[in-house]
């Protein structure tokens, strides 16, 4: 075989591997969110309309982050590159949707009673500016597919917290639930390295920035939680 050869093999593998880990990372958002999203929509309370929306455009994210492997596996690499502009728009707005909604969501008392406020507050804003800085790195580096894959998997990888949180018992863990809603997170994101030295040998550079930016995240969320700044902002939001 020769070495040609040896690399469009490793390619197809790593193709197949990336399809398969973004539909279990769809898998547990759908299953996550369908614990809690029919009683959302038909509670007589309601939800304000700008979660409503919230929702939709993680939606139509949740079907980029199937549609986007799959057409890359099947050759169509053009259309890829078509719906990833769309995508980068939809991921800007998710940002500012996030933003938003999290500020909401303290203010509006809709925070899950596992979650303290401040963790909740700091989690939510770091890690939706972690997701927006990984999406917008990958998008600058489109050409380089190496690094584009790898930095839109630690992306997408970094926001299945939530779908975590609504599958998992989270109530029965304690204060040990965000911890747990961490460790099984990272499950997941530490899975594309492992992949990287199991075929390639070696860890591609592009996980070490990824992984390391959201590690610093999770690190980062207890003393900034924890401080005065986040008390005061969550009086201010009154939550």
């Amino acid at each position: 075989m020769t070495t040609a050869t040896v690399s469009e093999a490793r390619s197809e593998v790593g193709r197949g591997f990336y399809l398969a880990m973004f539909l279990v990372m769809v898998t547990i958002l759908v299953a996550g969110f369908s614990q809690t999203v029919p009683g959302d929509f038909s509670s007589k309370r309601g939800l304000p309309l700008l979660l409503h929306v919230h929702g939709a455009v993680f939606t139509i994210w949740v079907a980029i982050m199937v549609l986007q492997p799959s057409l890359i596996v099947g050759g169509n690499v053009q259309r890829h590159i078509q719906v990833g502009t769309v995508g980068a728009l939809i991921a800007g707005s998710m940002v500012v949707m996030g933003v938003t909604a999290t500020l909401v969501s303290i203010s509006q008392h809709l925070v899950p009673s596992f979650f303290p406020k401040t963790i909740f507050l700091v989690q939510n804003l770091l890690g939706i500016l972690v997701f927006g800085a990984l999406v917008a790195a990958a998008f600058a580096l489109r050409r380089n597919v190496e690094w584009h894959k790898r930095l839109m998997y630690c992306a997408c990888a970094s926001i299945i917290g939530p779908g975590l949180g609504r599958f998992l018992p989270m109530d029965q863990f304690g204060r040990a639930a965000p911890l747990v809603l961490f460790a099984a997170n990272d499950l997941v994101l530490l899975a594309g390295p492992l992949a990287d030295q199991i075929v390639r040998r070696r860890v591609h550079p592009a996980y070490v920035w990824g992984v390391s930016t959201v590690i610093l995240w999770e690190i980062a969320i207890a003393p900034l939680a924890f401080s005065l700044p986040a008390a005061w902002a969550v009086h201010v939001l009154g939550g």
